[in-house]
């Protein structure tokens, strides 16, 4: 019972951090487009050719002559209320345009992430069972490659052989579903590299531990030891790093999507920045921030359900 309680209340706490990190990440969002160089009402309306009087008569119909402070209690009570306002230049709601946007980007997160994790921490086993042998060096040297490889110069590269010379594949757009496999191939490289060189680690580790040991004099077989036993006390550094992955795929899915146009939330985001779009800007960055927020809150979660030994440390801290 006592386990309960402390699991529950440490979750209310983790949510409480989350709630404390999105309104910091609303305010940092809003201060950045209002402090960066250029205006909306500029981007829209052509100085050189617009009275001031309608530059102005626009910029009290956006709120835009309000002090910095009010603009942002307005900004946050909106979003409280579910309004998130409408596209200064395409006149569209912004959650449409971000909807739009968001599956492009699931779909090809979502086939990164399977990439990652779903051949990486097999590779990264069988590469601890198999230490030193052709295998083992073949996932090291990959691994250590595509870590080296910056992500914009493996897209280049794939570009140029697969889409240029051998014209296997589409080169930009959102075609079919040919057009996902180089977008996700560059998003997954190094989240691939790094999760196989994590379960490479934290496998080999177990397999000197005592209890596997153990398990081997008592007879247990060796494909249940390491499949059962072995890996699910290798998988706690691999789900930290799976929060930590969700984060750097974001990062660069910016770069990804703008390189093969791949009409997701980086591309939108960059767009509706350069254009001043403070709506759809504002609304792109916050999801973003969410959807890292969230995974680090569910890593946390998932790693104290699968480590018991984080359970126990934090029962004897308290």
């Amino acid at each position: 019972m006592a386990r309960e309680e402390t699991s529950l209340i440490y979750a209310l706490k983790r949510v409480g951090y989350a709630a404390l990190v999105m309104l910091l990440a609303s305010l940092v969002t809003f201060a950045a487009l209002r402090v960066a160089p250029g205006s909306a009402v500029t981007s829209i309306l052509d100085p050189a050719k617009t009275p001031p009087e309608v530059i102005e008569q626009y910029r009290e119909e956006l709120g835009l002559n309000l002090p910095l402070f009010q603009q942002y209690l307005n900004y946050v009570g909106s979003l409280l209320t579910g309004d998130f306002g409408t596209s200064l230049f395409d006149r569209k709601p912004v959650v449409d345009l971000v909807l739009g946007a968001a599956s492009f980007t699931i779909v090809l997160a979502l086939a990164a992430f399977v990439i990652s994790f779903g051949l990486g921490v097999p590779a990264g086993v069988l590469s601890a069972l198999n230490q030193g042998g052709w295998f083992d060096r073949s996932m090291r040297f990959a691994s250590s490659a595509l870590m080296a490889i910056p992500n914009f110069v493996l897209a280049l590269l794939l570009v140029l052989v697969l889409g240029v010379q051998w014209r296997l594949l589409p080169v930009s757009g959102a075609t079919g579903p040919l057009s996902l496999v180089m977008p996700a191939l560059v998003l997954a490289a190094e989240p691939w590299a790094l999760t196989t060189r994590v379960t490479r680690t934290a496998t080999a580790e177990q397999l000197g531990a005592d209890f596997a040991r153990t398990l081997r004099a008592r007879g247990v077989s060796r494909r249940r030891i390491h499949w059962r036993h072995i890996l699910r006390n290798a998988l706690s550094p691999v789900v930290s790093l799976g929060a930590v992955q969700v984060r750097t795929l974001l990062g660069y899915t910016l770069i990804v999507e703008v390189i093969f146009r791949w009409p997701g939330m980086g591309s939108q985001l960059v767009q509706s920045v350069v254009r001043r779009d403070y709506p759809v800007a504002s609304a792109l960055a916050l999801l973003l921030a969410f959807v890292v927020v969230l995974a680090s809150t569910v890593g946390d979660l998932v790693l104290r359900w699968v480590d018991p030994r984080v359970r126990t440390e934090s029962m004897v801290v308290k």
